[in-house]
């Protein structure tokens, strides 16, 4: 038995569960707090092999239930995988449980096939519009996804080979946001972030951006191409800057003076105010037209502005820019 099947008490983990590995967590979590009955967790476990041992019959063609142990542990983390699926999207870990305390195994299961079945479709159609909606100013780094996305339309295995879906995230997302899903759920749920930020770039002219890649390259004897960090991060550090300093509209293009004025007044504020003034910035010039964006945007303001926070503490905020020369 692999050890991803093993329901062990292990140390109570701090709520709310990790949404990686999500079913495993919520089966250990319950069996360390006898949340769980020990006849259901034995029940569970029983249908846990049931479905692993179903599906090598169908590896197989019926010819027989023996695998290698790699394609059993397969088997077993696609059964969580698609039982992830299902339980994540329960309002609550109280609700994901109740599910495995009440729900047949085999009907979770379903549910999960057919919400892998969507998440699958659904992640080819936001990378498809992230792709065409960022190409004027994609990276080297950003058009490499496009391996991966091939491997996942045609190599991906959703009944075999549920969690490995070809795809490493290489290209980073706004402020390092992470992806902690498994299997397609967790690519829908990165290229939808993409998207998301496709949309965002939309909001400026092109061209303006390419002008602040430009100059950015610059700072590092590089071109716009080979930049390596997320563009749509780099515009909202130089968006942020024109807000604070009570520009309107949208634009990338920033002067020494913007930097300047921005570190002097707001240099001393705490980071949590600073979030405070940049989220009601945002609002101000997204709403209500972009509330999707605004949505995506709110959940890394924190991180961002502790990140700009350090920069004006450490009187090193330009460095995070590229000022344009011509920018008054």
């Amino acid at each position: 038995m692999p050890e991803t099947m093993m329901l062990q008490k292990q140390n109570t983990p701090e709520l709310p569960l990790s949404r990686k590995d999500y079913t495993l967590h919520l089966l250990q979590y319950a069996a360390a707090n006898d949340l769980l009955p020990a006849e259901r967790l034995g029940t569970i476990r029983n249908e846990l092999h049931k479905a692993a041992a179903e599906r090598a019959a169908q590896y197989t063609a019926g010819k027989s239930t023996t695998v290698t142990r790699k394609q059993a542990e397969a088997f077993y983390d696609s059964v969580f995988t698609q039982l992830d699926a299902v339980l994540l999207t329960a309002p609550s870990d109280a609700d994901a449980l109740e599910e495995l305390r009440t729900a047949l195994l085999s009907e979770l299961l379903e549910q999960g096939a057919m919400l892998t079945i969507h998440a699958y479709e659904f992640a080819k159609e936001h990378f498809r519009k992230a792709y065409r909606e960022t190409k004027p100013v994609q990276t080297s780094f950003f058009r490499a996804l496009l391996k991966d996305f091939e491997q996942f339309c045609t190599k991906y295995d959703a009944r075999f080979r549920a969690k490995d879906t070809k795809v490493t995230y290489s290209y980073p997302l706004l402020c390092g946001r992470q992806i902690p899903e498994n299997g397609a759920v967790g690519v829908c749920r990165y290229y939808a972030a993409l998207s998301t930020e496709a949309d965002f770039l939309c909001c400026f002219d092109s061209e303006d951006i390419l002008a602040m890649m430009t100059r950015y390259a610059q700072r590092y004897l590089t071109s716009p191409d080979m930049i390596a960090e997320n563009i749509a991060e780099l515009v909202l550090r130089h968006w942020v800057i024109r807000l604070l300093c009570g520009a309107e509209g949208f634009s990338a293009a920033v002067s020494s003076d913007m930097i300047e004025a921005v570190q002097a007044e707001y240099g001393s504020l705490p980071a949590e105010q600073l979030c405070d003034l940049i989220r009601g910035k945002l609002e101000a010039q997204l709403l209500p037209v972009h509330q999707p964006i605004l949505d995506y945007l709110a959940e890394m303001i924190p991180a961002f502005a502790e990140a700009m926070h350090g920069r004006m503490t450490q009187n090193r905020l330009e460095g995070w820019l590229a000022p344009d020369k011509k920018e008054s």
